[in-house]
């Protein structure tokens, strides 16, 4: 027997003393993989499949500025491979202590291990002023990216690039994940017939330009423009672009950047900042002009201020997530918009309060 026969069998020896009593070999662990927000959880998922476990520290019914840094947390973290944070110091407030608390050198800051999702995301209102006067304002920009489900796709690139990283051998499997989901994402903001007709790819770049409209009016297919094969949540939403709506706070700048909606008030006079009674008063002014159909909150802000004004002024007040889980109805990011748009597509289609009378 040569070397490297003997060699051979030897390590064939050892590889099948350390295989599984029942045959085969183990599957690699799932990479341990902490997401600081439902919405990155989601996304996650579906890039990861079954080849990554999940924990999701903040829940949808909670603002994600303010979250106890519980040590529970602490120790999902010490054992984690990866975080994927939102970033632009949306999470300043709880990461930080998290990270530093669970004592873990891959998911600090700077590690391969920390992935900022904000990466490749064109971030709105970057303040040229950070005085406190001007309220909670984020310096790096707003920090609401995910209202816009073209996002997601940005999102997903670097999710799935940061997976790679850690098993190289699945790279093809979060690949074709990846894929899926682009391609879920441009049906369901577009309408799987117009993806069919002209790309979501192509669509995406129009949009992103801000050209999508004169595309969509500009060319045509069997004698009718493109916009008459506008579906999804782009198509349902439609009869609301450029409808005034109030919204409580900021975080719905790049929801209504991508529908078109026309965000004339806050109900905060400044961001993080509860509205004083003269603000209200503006308030229930402007609202008594009656274009403005619906006052947009959240699940986890006060609702005394906005059941005050809808009381005076009979303008509705719909409750919306921004995150999954933030309502029953918003199971996953697909099903968020689902709901969001269904609701807000029917309270902006409505007449206003006391037209006709």
């Amino acid at each position: 027997m040569t070397i490297s026969r003997r060699f051979l069998l030897q390590t064939l020896g050892v590889a099948l003393l350390l295989a599984p009593a029942g045959g085969g070999f183990a599957a690699p662990a799932p990479i341990r993989l902490v997401a600081a927000l439902p919405n990155l959880g989601s996304i996650a998922a579906a890039i990861g499949g079954d080849r990554v476990d999940i924990t999701t520290i903040a829940v949808g019914t909670q603002d994600a500025h303010f979250v106890d840094p519980k040590p529970s947390f602490m120790v999902k973290l010490r054992a984690a491979d990866l975080i994927l944070v939102n970033g632009l110091d949306l999470e300043i407030g709880w990461i930080p202590p998290l990270t530093q608390g669970a004592r873990n050198p891959k998911i600090l800051q700077g590690a391969p291990g920390f992935v900022d999702c904000s990466q490749g995301i064109q971030v709105l209102e970057v303040p040229t002023n950070l005085s406190r006067t001007e309220g909670d304002v984020h310096p790096y920009g707003n920090p609401h990216y995910l209202t816009d489900p073209l996002n997601a796709i940005v999102v997903a690139g670097t999710i799935a690039e940061a997976l790679k990283k850690i098993d190289p051998s699945s790279s093809d499997y979060f690949e074709g994940r990846k894929r899926d989901f682009v391609k879920a994402i441009h049906e369901a903001t577009f309408g799987k017939e117009l993806v069919d007709l002209v790309g979501g790819a192509k669509l995406t770049r129009e949009a992103s330009a801000g050209t999508l409209d004169a595309f969509l009016d500009a060319t045509s297919v069997g004698g009718s423009p493109l916009r008459s094969r506008l579906g999804g949540w782009l198509g349902r939403m439609q009869p609301a672009r450029g409808k005034p709506v109030v919204s409580y706070h900021k975080d719905y700048t790049y929801f209504a950047a991508r529908f078109g909606l026309d965000i004339v008030e806050y109900v905060e006079p400044k961001p993080g900042i509860q509205p004083s009674a003269k603000h209200l008063e503006e308030l229930i002014a402007r609202l008594k002009k009656g274009d403005i159909r619906a006052i947009v909150s959240r699940p986890y802000v006060e609702h005394r201020s906005t059941d005050y004004v809808a009381e005076q002024t009979g303008v509705k007040v719909l409750t919306l997530p921004i995150e999954v889980g933030g309502a029953p109805e918003a199971a996953d990011y697909f099903k968020l918009f689902d709901h969001v748009t269904g609701q807000l597509a029917s309270a902006l289609s409505s007449a206003p309060p006391g037209a006709g009378h």
